[in-house]
């Protein structure tokens, strides 16, 4: 059996997490009317969150299962590639299954603590999106290139609701990048109407992530976006090395839409 080093298992799943990614050619990101927003964009940095600072109190809680005869027999049948004799290996590990549970459990509650997560949406235009993210619609929704870095990784959340325990030993055996999707991707099917893409990363401390100035594509304005924010959001769109498209988003009382309008392409 053939041992791979490292690097060569990290690049494989870098493809894995590659091959999964699907974001729409734009990524939408609502944002508050606030001093962070406007570090977001004149400093081409995305802030990443934890989960307990997102507003749904269920992230990276999707409920997981530890098949543990599973993992015995995946220690047992790999043990002969390191010298090791079956007889031996069933031995060793029935004397620290406990031991290596807990480990297990507590890799598995680090990592859902180290874990960051930016996110975005597909709709420009959500009525309750810009209520809950952009401050009753006075903040402004930026469009980025999905194509470029590190938008072109985003993985759309899957929105199903627990009926089934995810088996974490199998993954290990088929995909073990399918782990990292259970922990950032999956929310409960009542968010379905946000239609969210994110990007996630494991980099513990490291809060904010660099973007090209050029990934900017658009700047909506919300409903009430006040005109002295406006007008800041405005000062940093002159020292872009590009003019997105800026647009007015209004209110179609008749249809209880939002409506768009162009005012700089």
């Amino acid at each position: 059996m053939k041992r791979f080093s490292r690097e060569e298992l990290e690049a494989e799943m870098a493809l894995r997490f590659l091959a999964r990614a699907n974001p729409p050619p734009i990524l939408f990101r609502y944002r508050r009317p606030s001093d962070w927003t406007i570090d977001e964009i004149s400093k081409h940095e995305l802030y990443a969150a934890t989960s307990q600072e997102l507003n749904d109190p269920f992230e990276c809680h999707a409920p997981v299962v530890w098949n543990i005869e599973s993992l015995r027999k995946q220690f047992i049948q790999n043990a002969p590639a390191f010298g090791v004799s079956p007889e031996k290996a069933s031995e060793e590990f029935d004397s620290t299954s406990d031991w290596a549970k807990k480990q297990l459990l507590e890799k598995w509650e680090a990592t859902k603590a180290q874990t960051r997560i930016v996110c975005f949406s597909s709709k420009p235009d959500s009525i309750r999106m810009w209520s809950y993210y952009a401050q009753a619609h006075e903040g402004i929704c930026v469009g980025y290139d999905s194509t470029s870095r590190p938008f072109w990784v985003a993985q759309k959340v899957k929105y199903q609701n627990s009926d089934n325990p995810f088996d974490v030993i199998g993954a290990f055996e088929t995909d073990p990048t399918l782990i990292a999707d259970n922990i950032t991707c999956r929310k409960s099917a009542e968010w379905e109407f946000e239609q969210e893409y994110r990007v996630a990363s494991n980099l513990g401390d490291i809060r904010l992530i660099p973007f090209d100035a050029f990934a900017i594509k658009e700047i909506r304005f919300g409903v009430r976006t006040n005109p002295e924010f406006k007008n800041r959001v405005l000062e940093v769109v002159k020292h872009f090395p590009h003019s997105p498209t800026l647009i007015q988003m209004g209110c179609d009382f008749d249809r209880f839409i939002l409506t768009e309008s162009v005012i700089y392409q």
